[in-house]
């Protein structure tokens, strides 16, 4: 399917990729692009916290009946970049459209805190909500882990590491776009087609971030740092794995999304034709975005 209308328009005012990447330019332009500077999409109310003494959140309130049922984002960004400002609208519109009070966690970023600190940070983040929901409004059993990208890999780490740790776990998991390890950027159709530096995720762009955010002597086998390598997948609660059409991503996701299936686990994968990585951040601007937070909605309720 051709690329999105919606998409093609938000393209015209993208510049190309640049010839090399500088993490201090990379983050400025993210956060000027992406940012809590206007208000997108009003909601009931929220409030920045900071937990553990290191850990900032934003709770995002629907209303002010409750207990409501919670839902943990984990922001995107490839690990080195993006912030809770950055998805503010987008846990905004997560909230009043799910009815759910959603928590944003600024978890720490690489390369000043390469990996494990993240995943370290979203099972602690869980913890802390499955443990102080009543607190704020939240039920503790009725909590979804959610993601975009790098926050998707997080919310299935954090999962699995509570798996196989016997620890309280998610009701459910919702991921757009993460990267699972499931399947290796050379055997990836999508990365050869779509890797190239014309969409969101080039290849050279991809590399840079896990050059910063893996450690020179990790193992790579390690499926913390990518659950696709998990020897298995089982237990996983009910999980929407969404893929996006034009996305280097894609095989990855919709590879694991069959791994669950293999592994007998409640899972739907929803692939949205003719949009490209990171395409949640636009759902002000791009129908298809807000028409799959309304079937995630359905779904949730199901």
């Amino acid at each position: 399917m051709p690329l999105d209308p919606q998409v093609l328009e938000i393209y015209k005012s993208k510049p190309a990729p640049p010839e090399k990447y500088v993490l201090e330019e990379m983050r400025a332009g993210a956060d000027a692009t992406f940012n809590d500077k206007t208000e997108v999409i009003g909601i009931y109310g929220y409030e920045d916290r900071t937990i553990l003494g290191y850990l900032p959140i934003r709770i995002f309130y629907p209303g002010d009946k409750g207990p409501y049922p919670v839902l943990i984002y984990f922001h995107g960004g490839g690990f080195v970049m993006h912030n809770i400002a950055s998805h503010d609208s987008l846990c905004r519109k997560l909230s009043t459209e799910l009815n759910r009070i959603v928590v944003s966690v600024g978890y720490r970023l690489a390369p000043e805190f390469p990996y494990p600190a993240c995943m370290e940070d979203g099972r602690a983040a869980f913890k802390w909500v499955y443990e102080n929901a009543p607190s704020f409004g939240g039920i503790p059993e009725k909590i979804v882990l959610s993601g975009d990208s790098a926050g998707a890999t997080i919310s299935a780490s954090v999962c699995l590491w509570n798996i196989k740790h016997g620890l309280p776990l998610p009701e459910g998991l919702v991921l757009f776009y993460g990267m699972y390890g499931a399947v290796s950027e050379d055997e990836s159709e999508s990365f050869r087609m779509f890797g190239n530096g014309e969409y969101v995720l080039p290849r050279k762009m991809s590399d840079w971030c896990m050059g910063l955010y893996i450690p020179k002597d990790a193992d790579l086998s390690d499926p913390y740092l990518y659950p696709g390598k998990a020897l298995s997948l089982s237990g996983f609660p009910k999980t929407v794995v969404v893929s996006a059409e034009y996305d280097p991503l894609r095989d990855d996701g919709e590879k694991f999304y069959s791994r669950l299936k293999e592994d007998g686990c409640d899972a739907k994968l929803i692939r949205v034709e003719g949009v490209m990585h990171g395409f949640m951040l636009y759902w002000n601007r791009i129908d298809k975005a807000k028409e799959l937070v309304s079937e995630i909605n359905e779904i949730l309720k199901g």
